[in-house]
């Protein structure tokens, strides 16, 4: 599953949400950190990832996979170099070509991941129930799910022909892999997510199975609850002592409720034009780490549970 959106819409809560809540139904997760400036260990309750994946929480493991990493482990599985080994001959042509030609670190980032969803235990059962990708910024991560679909056209034929297009084809496949946008309730990261589903669809690549409409702003408080409190704006000078900030309740009212009018105008926006089921996360008062991504998976949950 790769999560994929805007930068600032909470791409990495929500995925770091979807491995908590696929391991509380027994899962055995893998989370992927794509992006250097990705936070998914952190948003799971661990400080940093590196390239072995690590438990961070029951069931579920991050490793951080990054373009040098991938580039060094494809040599050392499929042709043997010794990872550091930076000076061999064959070392040094395919460093040539991955930096030279667009497309290949790329391909070998998916390639890490399509290797991690094969992967079998002693007793030959997949050792990830599900994978899940936190991806790089909306712009880039185009250009990585169509990776294996780019180097097809350069290399014609061989083995490392055979390798890319099983990479493609686990990519391609919508029973095996799957892609979950995000927004927020805001007319830029709508119209940025709105292009990415159209773009992804044009390349023919992933399929898209979702989008998380996040941090929507709660409703209105009721009219007469609302009434109640505007009264207390012109209550007795000892009344509106005992309560700081009265005089500002009017005006906070108005502001939540113009905020509220505004994410529902972008949410119905947002679902005509998108061609997927959106699911809305409310607003999560602010935490941090850990804490947040428990509160946004039990409301991931809840909406997900409220749409059936």
């Amino acid at each position: 599953m790769f999560v994929a959106g805007k930068g600032g819409t909470g791409k990495t809560t929500i995925a770091a949400a979807i491995c908590l809540l696929a391991a509380r139904n027994g899962k055995e997760v893998l989370g992927v950190e794509v992006d250097a400036k990705g936070d998914l260990s952190t948003a799971l309750g661990s400080h940093g990832a590196n390239f072995k994946a690590a438990v961070v929480q029951p069931g579920v493991s991050v490793l951080a996979l990054h373009a040098e990493e991938a580039f060094q482990e494809y040599l050392h599985l499929y042709f043997k170099v010794p990872r550091l080994a930076r000076m061999t001959p064959l070392s040094r042509v395919f460093d040539f070509i991955a930096t030279a030609v667009p497309g290949p670190r790329d391909m070998l980032v998916t390639g890490k991941i399509a290797f991690e969803e094969r992967r079998r235990d002693d007793n030959k059962r997949p050792v990830w129930d599900l994978i899940v990708v936190d991806c790089t910024s909306s712009g880039h991560v185009l250009a990585q799910l169509r990776a294996a679909r780019a180097m097809l056209e350069l290399i014609r034929g061989g083995l490392i022909r055979g390798q890319i297009e099983w990479i493609d084809g686990v990519i391609t496949d919508s029973r095996r892999t799957t892609a979950v946008l995000t927004s927020l309730p805001e007319e830029m990261p709508v119209v940025e997510t709105i292009e990415l589903r159209r773009d992804i669809a044009r390349q023919g690549t992933v399929h898209v199975s979702m989008c998380v409409l996040n941090r929507m702003p709660p409703e209105p408080l009721p009219a007469a609850a609302r009434r109640v409190l505007a009264e207390l704006t012109t209550a007795d000078a000892p009344v509106r002592a005992r309560l700081p900030g009265a005089a500002r309740i009017g005006a906070d009212l108005e502001l939540g409720a113009r905020l509220h009018r505004s994410a529902q105008a972008q949410a119905r926006q947002l679902r005509a034009s998108i061609g997927v089921p959106v699911v809305q996360v409310p607003v999560t008062p602010a935490r941090t780490g850990l804490a947040t991504t428990r509160a946004v998976a039990v409301a991931l949950r809840d909406a997900t549970e409220a749409r059936r």
